[in-house]
């Protein structure tokens, strides 16, 4: 007889919903019935509502998921592994960034679409702010990207806090689609620009 697979723990359950909900969201926006998230994820319908309170929950935590990965730092840190060449580690952050960013923006447009239909109205007596969670996202963003830049610190004419900043706004501010750009900047002119305006004069990574 073959053994039982071992049950998920809460948080692993809760993990394997929301990998499978992501992909879902991206692709169908996010009115999904209760049913396509169930299939998707390989569990009953009644499963998904003992790990979150309702589909409400359910897209924050996409949301959140999308933006602040569980897996990000690793993922991350796996990319840069074998070069430490800094131009390169920088091409490969503004090329992650590039993909994170598109990904975060698709989901989260889908995300407030379903929030303005289905969501709780907004407290007028509540003064309006970003979700801690994009408070917490971009703090660890910038930290991640400062690790990339600090075996370089004695080298360089800033922070490396400071050139996360820099490398940051760079994808960001030429890449978004909102902005309707004649060109976007390429990964290897972020690099380039970076590297340049970082270092110290005379010096190399």
């Amino acid at each position: 007889m073959t053994p039982r697979a071992k049950p998920l723990s809460p948080a692993d359950r809760r993990q394997a919903i929301l990998d499978a909900v992501v992909p879902l969201v991206i692709e169908h926006g996010g009115d999904l019935s209760t049913r396509l998230i169930a299939e998707a994820a390989g569990v009953a319908e009644g499963t998904i509502f003992r790990v979150f309170a309702d589909k409400t929950e359910l897209m924050w935590a996409v949301a959140e998921e999308t933006i602040n990965p569980s897996h990000g730092r690793e993922e991350f840190d796996a990319m840069l592994a074998d070069t430490d060449d800094l131009h390169e580690r920088v091409r490969r952050a503004a090329e992650s960034l590039t993909v994170q960013m598109r990904r975060s923006l698709t989901v989260m447009f889908a995300v407030r679409s379903y929030l303005m239909k289905h969501g709780p109205r907004p407290d007028p007596d509540d003064p309006p702010r970003p979700p801690e969670f994009l408070v917490r996202a971009n703090r660890d963003l910038l930290e991640m990207l400062a690790t990339l830049f600090a075996p370089y610190a004695d080298k360089m004419r800033v922070p490396p806090a400071t050139a996360a900043v820099v490398l940051r706004s760079l994808v960001f501010g030429s890449r978004h689609p909102g902005m309707e750009l004649d060109a976007d900047l390429t990964s290897d002119q972020i690099a380039d620009i970076i590297v340049g305006g970082v270092m110290l004069p005379g010096e190399e990574a």
